[in-house]
C-alpha cells in the first residue's frame, strides 16, 4: 500500500507542477531566481563568486529533461503543446533573462579582473543594478507563467482549448493510475 500511496503522490505532483493558466511550470523560473539572489548577495558574500561564474543558461526543455521532479514529463508535454505565438513570447522573455544574467556575470567578472577587492562600493552598485534588472525581467516571466497572458497571446478560444487539454490529460493520467490492475500477493 505504501508503494501505491507514493505513486499516487507522484501523479498528483505531476498534475500540479504545470500552471493551468499557462501550461508552463513555475519551477523553471527558479533557475533565474537563484542567479538573481547570488548576484545580489555577492558583495557581502564573496564566497559566492564561483557559483555566480558557474551559472549557465538552460532552456526550459533541457531543464525538465534533466529534472528529477515527478512532473517533468507532464511539464515537457504541456510545453510542447503550447500555442506557438504564446511559446515564442515566453521564450523571448527567457532569452531576455539569459542575456541579463550573462551580462551581469560579465560585468562582475570585468570589475573583479580590473579592480579586484579595491572598489567594493562599485561592485555593490553593479550587483544592485543588475539584480534590479533581473527582477524586472523575472517579474514579466512570472506574470506570463501565472496568468497565461502576455502582450501577444493566443485568442481566447485557443487558450481555453489548450488549458482544458492540459487539465484533461492530467485527469486521464490520474484515472488511468486508479484503474490500473493491482497486483496482490497470493498469501494476502
Amino acid at each position: 500500500m505504501a508503494g501505491m500511496a507514493a505513486e499516487r503522490e507522484r501523479v498528483v505532483d505531476a498534475m500540479t507542477l504545470v500552471n493551468p493558466s499557462s501550461g508552463i511550470a513555475n519551477d523553471y523560473l527558479n533557475l533565474f531566481n537563484e542567479i538573481t539572489m547570488l548576484i545580489e548577495q555577492l558583495p557581502t558574500m564573496p564566497d559566492l563568486q564561483e557559483d555566480v561564474f558557474a551559472w549557465r543558461p538552460v532552456s526550459y526543455e533541457d531543464y525538465f529533461a534533466r529534472s528529477p521532479l515527478a512532473g517533468r514529463e507532464s511539464a515537457l508535454q504541456a510545453y510542447r503543446g503550447l500555442d506557438a505565438t504564446f511559446r515564442a513570447t515566453f521564450e523571448s522573455c527567457v532569452k531576455e533573462l539569459d542575456n541579463r544574467a550573462t551580462g551581469a556575470i560579465a560585468a562582475i567578472r570585468l570589475h573583479l579582473r580590473q579592480r579586484g577587492d579595491r572598489a567594493p562600493q562599485t561592485l555593490q552598485q553593479i550587483c544592485q543594478r543588475h539584480g534590479e534588472q533581473m527582477r524586472e525581467a523575472l517579474d514579466r516571466a512570472v506574470s506570463i507563467v501565472n496568468t497565461g497572458a502576455a502582450e501577444s497571446v493566443e485568442n481566447a478560444q485557443a487558450r481555453a482549448d489548450r488549458l482544458i487539454a492540459v487539465r484533461l490529460t492530467a485527469i486521464k493520467r490520474l484515472e488511468d493510475f486508479h484503474n490500473a490492475p493491482r497486483f496482490v500477493r497470493e498469501d494476502d
